[in-house]
């Protein structure tokens, strides 16, 4: 899919999303924190929407970022089915320097991959604050 298509499809997709819950385009942009201009912008396809408005409108909406731009599963968290992550297998690799620069590269070319790392990574420490407040506790220490 070509960046035009996307965009496209990314804009009639927050139009979608908008339209049940009675927002015109302003009140929304007010909603996302965003520029009114840009959120027009966002639905007519003519730039992608900032890694805070997609932040917002999950955690806000229950918008799934799978659904808006990927579209991958239903269009609200709620619908997904809870599965128990597995446990990793024991003979995981770890991962190295090598494994992290590459990531690095790829989310530097791969916008989706990017917002997708992204979006995981503050469900992540949202999820697991503690994790994250003792792992951030014994780096200052160290």
């Amino acid at each position: 899919m070509d960046r035009k298509t996307l965009l496209k499809d990314v804009g009639d997709k927050l139009r979608k999303a908008r339209k049940p819950l009675k927002y015109s385009q302003n009140e929304m942009a007010d909603r996302l924190d965003a520029y009114r201009t840009s959120y027009h912008r966002y639905e007519r396809g003519e730039t992608s929407p900032q890694l805070t408005a997609l932040y917002e409108l999950a955690k806000t909406f229950d918008i799934s970022l799978d659904w808006l731009i990927a579209d991958k599963g239903p269009m609200y968290f709620k619908e997904k089915e809870v599965k128990e992550k597995p446990e990793p297998a024991a003979d995981t690799p770890q991962t190295t320097q090598e494994d992290i620069k590459e990531l690095i590269e790829h989310m530097e070319q791969i916008p989706l991959l990017r917002y997708e790392v992204l979006v995981m990574f503050h469900k992540f420490k949202e999820d697991r604050k503690e994790i994250v407040e003792t792992a951030m506790k014994n780096k200052v220490k160290k």
